[in-house]
């Protein structure tokens, strides 16, 4: 017992090939996926058939439709030979087929393919599209990631519902005025071509079940919102036509604007808000395009080499997540993701140090604190915290001597502020940080205050009243801005 496939093309019956004829005339028992399909109202009398248009109305979702066609297809076939016949060619845009392809093996049950025009050719032709290369064919209802700088037809185009939830997702790739040519009926006596900005997409036109949309490719420079419409723009950028000052830059030129734009992306948090978080990352992001593209000049690597090297190491070192390892905790995926980086690096012929891996280029306090944490661990340093503390106030009292070397006395006591931070679980940095910002907020109270006021006030010194010194002892401000915080 078999199953036969048959492909019905895009609409006229003079359209399926010779080997669709024979099939369709031999079939002891036909079914159809849809009779809503041109080539079937051509259909010779003789012909005989059922379809399954009825589950249409029946099935809750498509999935569950092409579910039960499937099931459906394969008690039939497992009884008779039988034949099945789809639009267009049934390896394409086909979801029954695929189900029913799958599951075959199982059931002992082999399907023979009979090919035919699908309606790509059919809509390429309509649309007159120059020829193309790549085209990606999706279903409107299953739209995947897009590449826009390559040509794209969507099918499955068949109620004005869905052309407006496409056009929201393909404004995320296109500019609302990029062009698109909607194609109904594709090589049938019914063809209808017309070309609209992808803005009015849903705007009072027509769509049924043989509705497909064309969509020209981008520039790579115009692909704005993808990877590689990056790359190209900062190409342009360093190219021979590019901007004299981006063209001057190296990687030593431009290396501290990668800590300042890190640094304002933290701001960002900081401060809740959001648009501004998306601008420095944005900014942040273009500094890794730039340092890629320099690299890419000499033939060393380029951003798809960034990418792919830290796609893996996130599978590499996440393996109870991408593979089998069971973890208890997040310290217990901490310890694994070290282990991980030791086995990276390979064994070593000399004896490990205490400062393998260190990352020594950074903010200092942040250096310090990864340095502490290594020496503790090391047992180079006491973990009891009264030994940090009782010598923090040394070396304060160090510092406020004007004969004991204020460099030598300021770096001892940001060294053991460092140590103690790590022994209470702090983030030294970011302690700094926060301190730092509630002294701004004072200072913008304060100068608030003095316009309100205006010239005619007393004059007051800022600091007169302990504001600095208040902000200092202060908890963080959090903006209520009802977003909470970013997830971990």
């Amino acid at each position: 017992m078999g199953i036969t496939v048959v492909g019905l093309g895009p609409g006229p019956y003079r359209a399926l090939t010779l080997e669709a004829v024979d099939a369709l005339h031999a079939a002891g028992e036909l079914y159809l996926r849809t009779e809503r399909h041109p080539t079937v109202a051509e259909f010779p009398p003789a012909l005989r058939w059922q379809s399954f248009d009825a589950l249409y109305e029946e099935a809750p979702s498509f999935d569950i439709l092409y579910d039960r066609i499937a099931e459906t297809l394969l008690a039939r076939g497992a009884l008779a030979d039988i034949t099945y016949a789809v639009p267009g060619h049934p390896l394409i845009g086909e979801a029954s087929v695929q189900r029913l392809l799958a599951r075959a093996p199982a059931a002992g049950l082999s399907v023979r393919i009979v090919g035919g025009m699908s309606f790509i050719e059919a809509v390429l032709t309509a649309a007159h599209t120059p020829g193309v290369e790549h085209l990606q064919v999706v279903d409107a209802l299953a739209l995947p990631p897009l590449v826009p700088t390559q040509p794209l037809l969507v099918y499955q185009v068949y109620k004005a519902s869905v052309a407006s939830d496409l056009k929201v997702a393909l404004l995320r790739y296109y500019p609302p005025e990029h062009p698109v040519v909607l194609v109904r009926a594709a090589a049938t006596s019914a063809e209808q071509v017309e070309q609209v900005e992808l803005a009015a997409l849903d705007r009072g036109r027509p769509y049924d079940h043989l509705t497909a949309i064309y969509l020209p490719p981008l520039a790579p420079e115009a692909s704005f919102g993808t990877l590689d419409g990056l790359a190209a723009l900062v190409a342009r950028l360093r190219g021979p036509n590019g901007c004299p000052w981006d063209r001057e830059q190296t990687h030593a030129s431009i290396k501290k604007y990668v800590l300042e734009e890190a640094y304002e992306v933290a701001e960002a948090i900081d401060e809740r808000d959001w648009p501004a978080l998306c601008d420095e990352l944005g900014d942040l992001l273009l500094q890794v395009a730039l340092h890629a593209q320099m690299a890419d000049e000499r033939g060393e690597f380029d951003l798809r080499d960034v990418l792919h090297g830290i796609c893996r190491k996130l599978v590499r070192r996440h393996p109870h997540v991408f593979g089998t390892v069971a973890v208890a905790d997040a310290a217990e995926v901490e310890r694994n993701w070290e282990a991980i980086k030791r086995a990276e690096r390979g064994e070593r012929e000399r004896m490990p140090s205490v400062l393998d891996g260190l990352a020594r280029y950074g903010p200092s306090l942040a250096v310090a604190q990864a340095l502490v944490k290594r020496l503790v661990a090391a047992g180079l340093l006491p973990a009891e915290r009264a030994v940090p503390a009782a010598e923090l106030r040394a070396a304060a009292a160090a510092a406020a001597q004007p004969d004991q070397g204020s460099e030598a006395a300021l770096a001892r006591v940001l060294f053991t502020a460092a140590w103690l931070a790590r022994l209470d679980g702090l983030d030294a940095e970011e302690v700094l940080r926060q301190a730092t910002r509630r002294v701004i907020r004072a200072v913008e109270r304060f100068e608030h205050e003095r316009q309100v006021d205006g010239e005619s006030a007393a004059p007051r010194r800022l600091g007169a009243d302990g504001e600095v010194l208040a902000a200092l002892a202060a908890t963080d401000e959090v903006p209520p801005d009802g977003h909470g915080d970013l997830p971990a």
